[in-house]
């Protein structure tokens, strides 16, 4: 049984091309699902979104594995032709197991992976996607019309045994049914951390990251630099819901999105998708958000909203001193899109926002963004004989050409706003 939470995501069907379009139609599936990209730390609701993905496409298939890059060739050869039966995703990490279950597990051989910040694992029609110096790992099945392309931070092998390891040194992943609550409540009264600090800690809670934090304490209503041990259950338990419920929301999503959607109304622009991360105000009360290093990591607060009510050791009391008015940043792991004003738009936004900066945690791209990114790559010339050969006009900037060419494209795919 796969006890991880389970959300519906989209399927991509990809299209050879604008000149497969005008011919012969859309001739190959190819579908895509890519892990954060340069720069990004996937979080828990990413890696789950992986795996739902991956248990549709490559569960119970056999393939060709090989490891294009030789970092993990023995690992290859292992599941070499064998069936994957098994995949599990606990916080940043996922477990694909290969062999036969009704063993018991004695032949099993387990894949762990964890993205890092520059992971990403693709999978496309066969024969689709060429191998790069990071790829580290490919499954094909031509019978099956697919491949999948793997590069992360960690890939590595073992059997049984070292699933239970692993599993035992990660904490409880909210986005599991088999989570239990009250392990993280114990770790949480046992500890000397702050509740800021035991968030991060994925051998209490496996799946947060630092954009939850932020977002999950100022929802409870904690400061960062509250002493795990002084909470009292009701608090925690409220800290572990909220948890549970960002994460569903990202895994529904694809995205970070913590703000109540008739509050988001309420409070308006910048803070409709996010309470706090990244903000130099809060929306509910308009103090000034304060940010200061835990552990090597930025943590927001809003100190009228997420009052201290604790006393603290000189060494967090010394940091805490060091706490500065937010300037808000560029985010590239969790980009805050303008307002669109169409489908169109909205499509347009996305695929800027692929070549400009990285996509936030999980890409799942629909086919009318695959197309339309593929068209963005013309260069104006390209782009304006195009256009002349299709009798429409050739003048404006290169987003007017593309919007000009998108929709009067031959054999168009509809373009949907998504939430």
């Amino acid at each position: 049984k796969v006890t991880g939470y389970s959300a519906g995501v989209t399927e991509t069907v990809r299209t050879s091309g604008l000149g497969a379009a005008r011919g012969a139609g859309f001739r190959r599936r190819s579908f895509v699902c890519a892990a954060a990209t340069s720069g990004t730390m996937v979080e828990g609701h990413g890696v789950h979104r992986v795996a739902q993905r991956h248990r549709r496409l490559l569960l119970g298939k056999v393939f060709k594995a090989t490891s294009p890059n030789g970092r993990f060739a023995q690992g290859a050869k292992l599941i070499d032709d064998r069936t994957l039966s098994r995949i599990e995703a606990i916080g940043k990490n996922l477990f694909y197991f290969w062999g036969d279950r009704g063993d018991g597990g004695k032949n099993t051989t387990v894949v762990h992976i964890h993205f890092g910040m520059s992971g990403q694992f693709k999978t496309a029609g066969f024969g689709k996607l060429e191998a790069t110096k990071n790829t580290r790992l490919e499954l094909a099945s031509e019978s099956d019309d697919i491949v999948a392309h793997l590069s992360a931070m960690t890939v590595n092998h073992g059997d049984m045994e070292f699933y239970d390891k692993k599993v035992k040194a990660l904490g409880q992943d909210p986005l599991r049914e088999d989570a239990d609550a009250d392990l993280v409540w114990e770790a949480f009264k046992k500890s000397r951390k702050s509740v800021g600090a035991l968030l991060m800690d994925q051998s209490v809670i496996a799946g947060l990251g630092n954009i939850y934090r932020a977002e999950v304490l100022f929802k409870a209503g904690l400061h960062p630099e509250t002493p795990g041990a002084s909470i009292d259950h009701e608090t925690f338990t409220n800290v572990w819901q909220i948890s549970k419920d960002f994460l569903r929301r990202g895994v529904e999503t694809g995205s970070i999105l913590t703000v109540e959607p008739q509050e988001a109304k309420v409070l308006g622009p910048p803070w409709t998708r996010r309470y706090i991360y990244n903000h130099s105000q809060c929306g509910r009360c308009g103090t000034r958000v304060k940010t200061w290093d835990m552990a090597g990591r930025t943590v927001y607060a809003c100190v009228k909203c997420q009052p201290l009510e604790s006393t603290l050791d000189p060494p967090r009391k010394k940091q805490l001193a060091k706490a500065k008015g937010h300037v808000p940043f560029v985010s590239h792991c969790a980009p805050e899109p303008r307002q669109a004003a169409s489908a169109l738009d909205a499509a347009l936004e996305k695929v800027s926002a692929g070549e400009k900066r990285n996509v936030e945690h999980v890409a799942l791209v629909e086919e009318s963004t695959l197309e339309l990114a593929e068209l963005s790559r013309l260069k104006v010339k390209e782009l304006k004989t195009k256009l002349s050969d299709l009798d429409l006009p050739t003048s404006g900037k290169k987003e007017e050409l593309l919007k000009r060419l998108v929709k009067h494209r031959p054999g168009k795919i509809p373009f949907k706003r998504r939430r």
